[in-house]
C-alpha cells in the first residue's frame, strides 16, 4: 500500500502517494474514518455494522459492511507490483474482527495531536519548557477545525467534543506558559481562540484578565471580566465564581499577585486539567442530550398535528 496522509480536523483530506483521493464512496470514507478514530482496538463486525448502519436489520448491515470493506480495501490497497504482505495491509481481518493496521504506512493528524496531549496533559502551562511549548504549538496547529466538522453521525459527536476539549486545554496551557514568559500578546491570541469555541469558559476569561493586566492594559482586563459575566449569565444563568470576582477586584485595585512559577517539567500538585476535561465533556454531552430531547418533542408534536411550543 502506498503511503496515506490523512487529515480529519476541519475539511477531510486523504492523499495517497501525494495525490488526493476523492474517489471513495461516502460509506467507505465513513468506515475508514471510524477505524482511524478508534484505531487503538479491534472491532467486532457486528459492532461496526450497527454503528455505521443503525437503521437497518442486522443481516443487511453486515452485508453492507462486507461490501464497503471490500470497496475500501480495493481502493486503498491496490498495488501495481503484485500481492502485498499482511504487514503492509491497511486492515487486519479475522472472521469476526476488523482492526486498523497501525504499522502500515499512514499518517493521521488526530494521532499526532493526541500523542502530544498525552505527553503533556499532566503538566501545567507554567511548568512547560520552551521546547515543550513549541511541541504543543505544533500540535495545536494541526487543529484546522473540529473533527469531521460537516458530519453529524451519532458516533462522531462524542469524539468531536472530546478532541475539541483537548484542544482548549492545550491552548490554556500555552496561555499559562505565555504569562510566565511575559509573552502577553501571544497568550491573548490563544485565549481568544479558546473563547471562540467556548465563550463561557470561565478559566480562560480569568487567564485573559491576567494577561491584559500584566501587559499594562487594566481597562481591557476589566472589559474581559464584563464579557465573562455576560457569557455566564447568557449560557448558564450563573454569576461568576468567587475566584473570578476576587481577580476583578484585584485588578480594579491596580494590584495583582506575581505570576505563578513552577520548575520546568514538574507536574502540578493535582489533576486539574484531567478534571476539567471530564467535567467539560459531561457538560457538553448534557447540552447535546437536551437539544436532541427538544427536537424529539417537537417532532412528536408535529406528528400529532400540534404546533411546537416555543421556549
Amino acid at each position: 500500500m502506498q503511503a496515506l496522509h490523512i487529515r480529519l480536523f476541519g475539511k477531510t483530506s486523504i492523499q495517497q502517494n501525494g495525490q488526493p483521493r476523492t474517489d471513495l464512496s461516502a460509506k467507505a470514507l465513513e468506515l475508514l474514518c471510524y477505524l482511524l478514530i478508534h484505531r487503538d482496538r479491534p472491532h467486532t463486525r457486528e459492532a461496526l455494522a450497527t454503528a455505521l448502519w443503525p437503521d437497518v436489520s442486522e443481516s443487511k448491515s453486515k452485508k453492507y459492511l462486507r461490501q464497503t470493506l471490500w470497496q475500501l480495501q480495493t481502493a486503498l490497497e491496490n498495488c501495481e507490483q503484485g500481492e502485498q504482505s499482511e504487514a503492509d495491509a491497511m486492515f487486519l481481518l479475522s472472521p469476526g474482527w476488523i482492526r486498523l493496521n497501525t504499522e502500515a504506512g499512514w499518517w493521521l493528524d488526530v494521532n499526532d495531536f493526541e500523542q502530544v496531549y498525552t505527553r503533556f496533559h499532566d503538566l501545567s502551562g507554567q511548568a512547560l519548557t520552551a521546547q515543550q511549548a513549541s511541541t504543543l504549538e505544533e500540535a495545536v496547529a494541526l487543529y484546522q477545525g473540529d473533527l469531521l466538522e460537516t458530519w453529524y453521525q451519532d458516533w462522531c459527536i462524542f469524539e468531536r467534543e472530546r478532541l475539541q476539549l483537548m484542544y482548549l486545554l492545550m491552548l490554556e496551557k500555552l496561555m499559562g506558559y505565555c504569562e510566565v514568559r511575559q509573552l502577553y500578546a501571544k497568550g491573548v491570541a490563544y485565549g481568544q481562540g479558546v473563547l471562540r469555541h467556548d465563550r463561557a469558559r470561565e478559566g480562560a476569561h480569568r487567564q485573559l484578565m491576567r494577561l491584559y493586566f500584566r501587559a499594562g492594559d487594566r481597562t481591557a482586563a476589566l472589559r474581559q471580566y464584563d464579557r465573562c459575566v455576560a457569557a455566564l449569565a447568557e449560557e448558564f444563568n450563573l454569576p461568576p465564581s468567587q475566584e473570578t470576582v476576587a481577580l476583578s477586584q484585584q485588578i480594579r485595585a491596580d494590584r495583582l499577585e506575581d505570576a505563578p512559577h513552577q520548575a520546568p517539567g514538574k507536574p502540578p500538585s493535582d489533576e486539574v486539567h484531567d478534571t476539567n476535561l471530564l467535567l467539560d465533556l459531561h457538560r457538553r454531552l448534557d447540552q447535546i442530550v437536551m437539544s436532541l430531547s427538544t427536537i424529539q418533542h417537537q417532532v412528536q408534536q408535529f406528528a400529532h398535528g400540534q404546533m411546537p411550543s416555543r421556549h
